[in-house]
């Protein structure tokens, strides 16, 4: 027989495999067939995938929530500033006035001053969590 493997044991009881026969003691070695190829490993392998693409996808949702959750709160606490300010600005001044767009400055009426202090406080109250 030519191309198959032989097996053979030696006089100390050593085996030894080959392509020829070693000797009169020769046995030749039938290779098992490979298995079969597990179809249903692809099938897992790519819902796996799906899941970790998920996975994934759910994640970058998250952090895309979480960033936007951080730049709602930035916003709030800088229109606060700026509520807080302008109040402060109609509460404590002893005048307020307008400046008209060549420069000309004109005081607030009392109703204009309250109307705008009023706006203030609304805004405060919109922007500010005093809780």
């Amino acid at each position: 027989m030519s191309g198959g493997i032989y097996k053979c044991t030696d006089a100390q009881g050593k085996t030894h495999y080959g392509d020829r026969p070693c000797g009169d003691n020769a046995s030749v070695i039938v290779p098992r067939t490979a298995p079969r190829v597990d179809t249903g490993a692809d099938q897992r392998r790519d819902k796996t995938q799906r899941l970790l693409d998920a996975m994934e996808e759910e994640r970058r949702q998250e952090q895309q929530a979480a960033q936007e959750k951080r730049d709602e709160a930035e916003k709030r606490r800088l229109n606060c500033q700026r509520a807080r300010a302008r109040l402060r600005k109609f509460s404590e001044a002893s005048s307020v006035y307008h400046v008209d767009s060549e420069g000309n400055r004109s005081v607030f009426t009392d109703a204009e001053r309250e109307s705008s202090t009023q706006e203030a406080r609304d805004a405060v109250e919109r922007w500010c969590d005093d809780s």
